[in-house]
């Protein structure tokens, strides 16, 4: 039996350029997931000339039924996964309450994937890697309220507590006192914030399993330059990659830069970080 990687969320530009660079070094059985079929087919007609054994599976996070139905369908070949790269990222529609933004991004960029994590890690064969997309949104100081960073970063922290600070959130988006309690400037940030919770969460669930979790900031994806053009994408994937192939078993459970460093979830969101 060979090898089985999973990209998730290989519609947005990241992870588009993600796949690619799997179809073209990956030796092993690539599937794929997309929200949208119609996306979803023309990325494997684009790419299945690098790769004959490539595969898309449509599937929406924040759907149970649609999480199942990918793991039935990995299942009922007998197969098991080796490499998770989770590259899922909402983008908020114009015109839309924040209070809407805020439901609709922590259902895809949280709750989604803790529900993927309990339906899809039984099935991860030993050694394998999981690799979630975070950036500098998701450094922990980009929270200002003390009490909920301590809270958020407790290292005994279980999944029903988790989810219960994000649903603190959520009531204060709802009554407009998110800013003054803390909660920091952005939904995006929390979203981040709350995958790199999860992902320390998941990596103490599973790390007895030989399963490697970790979270990565590809870099900076969002200058007007970088938008242009593929590249900024590409050199995104690049520290996606090296967790995926190149970093050591031994690098499990950590929050790592686009330079390959691993770095403090506290560290100050405002400096580039350049050193371990």
């Amino acid at each position: 039996m060979y090898d089985v990687a999973l990209v998730v969320g290989a519609g947005s530009n990241l992870g588009y350029q993600v796949l690619k660079k799997l179809t073209e070094t990956y030796n092993g059985k690539i599937y794929f997931t997309t929200e949208d079929e119609t996306t979803g087919f023309n990325i494997l007609k684009n790419l299945e000339r690098h790769n004959l054994d490539l595969n898309f599976i449509q599937m929406d996070v924040t759907y149970t039924k649609s999480i199942i139905k990918l793991r039935h369908y990995i299942q009922d070949l007998d197969e098991r996964i080796d490499l998770i790269i989770n590259a899922t990222d909402y983008v908020p529609e114009k015109r839309i309450s924040l209070s809407e933004i805020v439901r609709r991004t922590l259902s895809v960029n949280f709750y989604g994937y803790i529900n993927f994590g309990k339906l899809v890690y039984p099935i991860l064969n030993e050694n394998a890697r999981v690799i979630n997309v975070s950036g500098p949104a998701g450094l922990l100081a980009t929270i200002e309220n003390e009490e909920i960073r301590r809270r958020i970063s407790d290292s005994n922290l279980t999944e029903d507590e988790l989810v219960a600070i994000l649903q603190d959130y959520e009531q204060a988006a709802r009554r407009g006192t998110e800013k003054t309690e803390g909660w920091g400037m952005s939904v995006h940030c929390v979203s981040k914030v709350a995958l790199n919770a999860v992902t320390f969460l998941q990596h103490r669930e599973w790390a007895s399993k030989g399963i490697t979790i970790n979270c990565v900031n590809p870099g900076n994806l969002n200058s007007k330059e970088g938008r242009k053009t593929a590249r900024v994408y590409e050199e995104g994937a690049k520290a996606i990659l090296y967790l995926a192939f190149e970093a050591p078993l031994t690098l499990k459970g950590n929050f790592v830069w686009s330079n390959y460093s691993v770095i403090e979830w506290n560290s100050d969101p405002f400096v580039e970080v350049t050193t371990v």
